[in-house]
């Protein structure tokens, strides 16, 4: 028996790692997006905590100044992470594209190795029939 050789088996490699780029770029992506969420939170929490702090009765006009200049400061980084994630969700979503097309193309190819390989298997069956097939008419003649 012959082995099964796939002529597209280096393109389908290709396409796999390709794949994988792709699934590793969103992986990067969701990772920053999170490393973004995590900031905010932790920017928005000291947000209120100063909010809170400037509630004390007894503080100095500098201090309080102090206190909303820094208040400004972290709305203002907020914002700007908010942009910043709105900029990395679309990034994602490109990305998470980009992946959909690649697992495609990846799968297109997978089917066609399926394929080729089912009738591989059939030929190499009805193969083995005939020479079966032929053993046995040999032997019966000779009976």
């Amino acid at each position: 028996m012959k082995k099964f050789n796939y002529k597209f088996e280096s393109i389908l490699n290709v396409k796999e790692s390709f794949k994988k780029q792709a699934m590793k770029e969103v992986a990067e992506v969701g990772k920053q997006i999170e490393e973004k969420i995590t900031t905010k939170d932790r920017l928005i929490s000291e947000l209120k905590e100063c909010k809170q702090s400037s509630t004390k009765t007894s503080m100095k006009i500098s201090e309080l100044q102090f206190i909303e200049s820094h208040v400004y400061f972290l709305t203002k980084k907020i914002q700007f992470i908010d942009s910043e994630l709105a900029r990395l969700k679309l990034v994602l979503k490109m990305k998470q594209d980009k992946l959909i097309e690649k697992t495609k193309e990846s799968k297109i190819f997978h089917k066609l190795k399926e394929s080729k390989l089912l009738k591989y298997k059939r030929e190499e069956n009805k193969e083995e029939l005939q020479m079966l097939d032929e053993l046995a008419i040999q032997k019966s003649s000779r009976n």
